[in-house]
């Protein structure tokens, strides 16, 4: 072949043109025998011209553009996803840049044009009074009932909707800028190995930090180690990663290329994240988008045999294996056939309760990032003592602050986008749009039972693969908006973003994040040294800016009687607090302790109305409740009256007293009731031992004498009863004729081996094996000295059987240390109920 196709040859040339005149006299000639078999003219003579092939240039690879947008989302990752003004910011600097340098001219054509506009319009209808429905029963409570000063808009915290607002912006401007940056066939294979690349640093992270324990700067309450506050935004980052890079290790295998097989390591190291990690959604969303991904690929014909076989065989071996399993075949069929299961998982009471909200404001919603300030009024089947962030779904989340009709548009523009990614199967670039494709529906999956789409750390990764998994450039130009629009845009996003930034570097109070942080930590400043008039004033706007934070409204309630005393106003605020979060009991818990040093009854008021909310533990807090009414008698009189409303407390509060107290109640109490009847036969049974332990000896064993067929385990009161008269023997005899005897393991052996063995556990005199063997025989002759001897020993060990307790009560008492023998057996009883 010539090296050089594009340069003449003059040789050739002549010679071409002499064989062709040649030809043209051997033509005016013509010989005798014209029959092509039976010619004896010799054949021509060969051309000797070189024969030329094209050589195409080979294409190069055009993914930069692509690689600084995934770099920055992992930077954003990095920097915590969006919990931080800073990640905030940077979520507003990309497509600010990205529109200032490139403004979009292509879109998704009319219909998704005016599916996102719709969209972003109907978002700010939160931002007018809400003329169009009427006003919620809570808003006209607090505001007639309460005394609250709410926005006119029916955004509660308007500052933060525009805030949300924006962030909905730009997460578009950032899909629209996608939209027109070029990659090709080639750009797309290396764009996939530098995504490998950046995946296994980010997941190798993720599986040391949570073999080693550590935890993420900024996320140190998550369960396990993760980038973001929630470690489940942190298992759908892996799980997309973990599918794109296993469906492109694939493509290496179709294309009998090396280059992809870096796939495979960050795969397992995403899998191993996410297994390590403890997110049974992650993993499962990992498995259902190979599978996704598997029947894409089946319909495009582009996967190896030995891939096409392999797979339904590997999937196979894995249900045996799991079959095999019974435990966990239990565990999987339980959950499958438990209807009650899945009605009483708290996502599912989430849901309920969101809907009532979305229907009190179905058009345009309460405003975006008004959710958990406005959730408290609605719960009522998810109620408990944890504070609800967001709905549990990006669906219901959109619902119920932007509205069924937002919730409308967004689907429209889903279609839209679902039009327009028609034929993804054809091209040369199909398994490269398969597999982002595939990233984009597990995300959408995900979206529908967690809140993916409101971080920006994980949204954008994903806008990022639904753009690259739009076929060629067919698409009509977006023609409702003009370029300067655009950068424009860009400007306002970067000038945001850019403030921001800075606020979150230098903590200045250019976000609600840092205003809200800079408010309690203003209130707290002045209120230690005193200056109640100031901290007054960092209250007032702390409200201004939150009117449904019940924490403002209990802060300056503190300060007004710290300040002026004015316990009116205090109890008004109080109130408010109340009213503004109607279900966690931590609020009128602390709300008491406040009033306790002034007014122990409105302190002891403030607590009922604690016992009838939501705690993590009711008796935790009954017992702090207690603790602090202790010093006060007029307090723990009020206490025991509180008591009464539920034997739950009066059995509690019963057995938290001692001596006269105890007395005084228990008196009052048999005079109702002389047998306790009121009350449940484990709570009657805590009573008397009570009674029994500190109280009045005597009058509880009339009590037990009279009504000790009502109560649990009355042997073991009367053994209490003997032990507090100081009758230890009958103790531990009462003890001994109610419990069975447990049997010492038996082990036969002669003399010869027993000297052995009594040699070999004078070296290892904690062996449990030994021990036992040794001491069966001394129990049996009768040697109990010595048998304590290796019982004291044994019990040194780390969790000794519990066979080795109740055979130490029963040496002492047989060597007749009484008082020891009953303390042992106490201990071992306990231990047994334990069990």
């Amino acid at each position: 072949m010539d090296p050089n196709p594009g340069k003449p040859h003059t040789g050739s040339s002549k010679r071409r043109r002499s064989g062709a005149s040649g030809r043209r006299k051997s033509r005016s000639k013509p010989p005798r025998h014209t029959t092509g078999t039976t010619s004896f003219t010799p054949p021509p003579p060969p051309s000797r011209s070189t024969i030329r092939f094209p050589n195409p240039k080979k294409e190069r690879p055009v993914f930069k553009i692509f690689l600084c947008a995934f770099l920055g989302v992992f930077l954003l990752v990095l920097l915590g996803g969006s919990h931080n003004a800073v990640a905030l910011g940077l979520a507003l600097l990309l497509p600010g840049i990205a529109l200032l340098l490139r403004p979009p001219v292509l879109g998704l054509g009319k219909l998704g044009d005016f599916a996102v506009l719709g969209l972003l319009v109907c978002l700010l209808l939160s931002f007018v009074p809400p003329f169009y429905s009427p006003a919620p029963d809570w808003r006209i409570d607090a505001t007639e009932a309460f005394g609250i000063h709410l926005p006119l808009t029916l955004s509660v915290q308007p500052g933060v909707s525009f805030e949300a607002w924006t962030m909905a912006v730009a997460g578009f401007a950032w899909f629209y800028a996608a939209l027109q940056w070029p990659v090709n066939f080639h750009g797309r294979r290396w764009l996939f190995f530098c995504l490998s690349l950046l995946l296994i640093g980010m997941a190798g992270a993720v599986v040391w930090g949570n073999l080693t324990g550590a935890r993420y700067p900024g996320a140190e309450e998550a369960t396990a180690f993760s980038f973001f506050p929630n470690r489940n935004q942190t298992a759908n980052f892996l799980a997309l990663g973990g599918v794109t890079t296993f469906a492109y290790a694939m493509e290496g295998f179709r294309s009998r290329s090396v280059l992809p097989l870096v796939g495979i390591p960050a795969s397992a190291l995403c899998l191993a994240g996410l297994v390590l990690g403890v997110s049974r959604a992650g993993v499962l969303l990992y498995f259902i988008g190979i599978g996704l991904w598997f029947l894409c690929s089946l319909r495009a014909h582009s996967l190896p045999r030995f891939f096409k076989i392999g797979f339904p065989i590997v999937v196979v071996a894995f249900s045996v294996v799991l079959s095999s399993n019974e435990r966990t075949v239990r565990r999987i069929v339980s959950f499958a056939t438990a209807e009650s299961q899945l009605k009483d998982e708290f996502r599912v009471k989430i849901y309920k309760d969101t809907t009532g909200m979305v229907m009190d404001a179905p058009i345009g919603g309460f405003g975006l990032g008004t959710f958990p300030a406005v959730f408290p009024q609605y719960r009522e089947v998810s109620a408990n003592y944890q504070r609800v962030v967001h709905p549990e779904s990006d669906l219901f989340w959109l619902a119920a602050e932007g509205g069924l009709l937002a919730l409308g548009f967004l689907s429209l523009f889903v279609f839209s986008y679902a039009r327009q990614c028609r034929g993804f199967t054809g091209g040369a670039s199909s398994s490269y749009r398969v597999l982002a494709l595939v990233a984009v529906s597990i995300f959408m999956i995900h979206s529908l039972i967690d809140v993916p789409g409101h971080r920006p750390g994980t949204v954008y990764f994903a806008i990022l693969f639904a753009a690259l998994a739009l076929p060629g450039r067919t698409r009509p130009p977006i023609g409702l908006l003009p370029p300067i629009f655009w950068r424009v845009l860009g400007g306002l996003l970067f000038l945001i973003g850019s403030a921001w930034i800075v606020a979150g570097i230098f903590r200045l109070p250019w976000h609600s994040s840092l205003r809200e942080v800079q408010f309690e930590e203003s209130v707290r400043r002045h209120v230690d040294v005193a200056d109640y008039e100031h901290a007054r004033d960092a209250a007032d706007d702390w409200i201004a800016s939150r009117p449904l934070d019940w924490r403002a409204y209990f802060q300056r309630a503190q300060i007004v009687l710290a300040g002026s005393g004015n316990r009116s106003e205090a109890a008004a605020d109080f109130r408010r607090a109340r009213f503004v979060e109607p279900i966690l009991g931590l609020v009128t818990y602390e709300e008491g302790r406040a009033w306790l040093p002034l007014a122990p009854a409105r302190a002891v008021s403030a607590w009922r109305e604690t016992l009838y909310r939501e705690v993590d533990s009711i008796d935790r807090y009954y017992n702090r409740m207690l603790d602090l009414a202790r010093k006060s008698p007029d307090t723990m009189e009020r206490m025991a009256r509180l008591s009464e409303i539920d034997p739950h407390f009066r059995r509690y509060f019963l057995c938290y007293l001692k001596e006269d107290a105890l007395m005084r109640e228990l008196g009052s109490e048999l005079a109702r009731d002389p047998g306790l009847r009121r009350f449940s036969r484990t709570q009657r049974t805590d009573i008397v031992k009570n009674w029994i332990l500190r109280g009045d000896l005597d009058s509880a064993g009339d009590f037990l004498h009279e009504h000790g067929v009502a109560l649990e385990n009355t042997w073991w009161l009367q053994s209490l009863l003997h032990k507090g008269r100081a009758d230890f023997k009958e103790a531990v005899d009462t003890i001994r004729g109610h419990i069975e005897v447990p049997a010492i393991p038996e082990i036969r052996l002669d003399e010869a081996v027993l000297t052995r063995l009594m040699r070999a556990y004078a070296v290892a005199p904690k062996d449990i094996m030994k021990g036992t063997a040794l001491l069966h025989i001394y129990v049996d002759r009768g040697e109990y000295g010595k048998a304590l001897t290796i019982l004291d020993r044994l019990l040194e060990s780390h969790k000794p059987p519990l066979y080795l307790f109740y055979w130490r009560a029963e040496c002492l008492y047989r060597v007749e240390e009484y008082i020891e023998s009953w303390y042992t057996f106490e201990t071992y009883l306990k231990k047994l109920w334990e069990e």
